[in-house]
């Protein structure tokens, strides 16, 4: 099931004297911060909203003014705290895009109906994305390639791999070897 509300990113740390925050994110656009007013804090399972009354985007980094935070001090309390977007104000999708955290935690199958294991991680490193996947064999990393990736359903939680290509890309941390079990 997806969630109602997509994590933006994390505050990092207080950004001058006037309560103004700056804020590590995974957006491809945070300019997209500059239209939206509200954001939300995660409470248990319940998501609380903020007020967004402020926001500037400098290059990579983004920078907010919360409600109620207007000095130092209340913006150092907010280090760590992470912020959710709902998904009517997140970005629109394309036909075949997902967004990563709808991703996360997928069960993973080749083409033969063999498990591969589960989801964990998506790194970017502004090439192909490399996808990291917790297996029976222990922690397995992949490129996300078109000819690798048959299918990604997030309605059902689970991607398709094919069992042919896998061999050739798959790199295993325990022992450097493209092989497969």
């Amino acid at each position: 099931m997806l969630t109602p509300y997509l994590l933006l990113g994390e505050i990092v740390k207080p950004q001058g004297l006037r309560g103004e925050v700056k804020l590590r994110h995974d957006m491809a656009d945070p300019t997209l911060l500059l239209e939206i007013d509200t954001l939300y804090v995660k409470n248990g399972d319940a998501y609380a909203p903020v007020h967004l009354e402020g926001a500037r985007v400098n290059g990579a980094d983004a920078f907010l003014t919360l409600a109620g935070t207007h000095d130092r001090d209340a913006a150092e309390k907010l280090r760590g705290t992470q912020l959710y977007i709902d998904r009517a104000h997140a970005r629109q999708l394309q036909e075949n895009e997902v967004f990563i955290a709808d991703m996360l935690g997928m069960k993973a199958v080749d083409t033969d109906g063999r498990e591969v294991g589960v989801l964990r991680d998506v790194l970017q490193n502004g090439g192909a994305d490399v996808l990291v996947f917790a297996t029976p064999r222990g922690g397995m990393m992949a490129p996300f390639l078109k000819r690798l990736v048959k299918r990604v359903d997030v309605q059902t939680g689970l991607m398709v791999l094919d069992a042919a290509v896998l061999p050739e890309v798959a790199f295993y941390e325990d022992s450097g070897s493209h092989d497969l079990p």
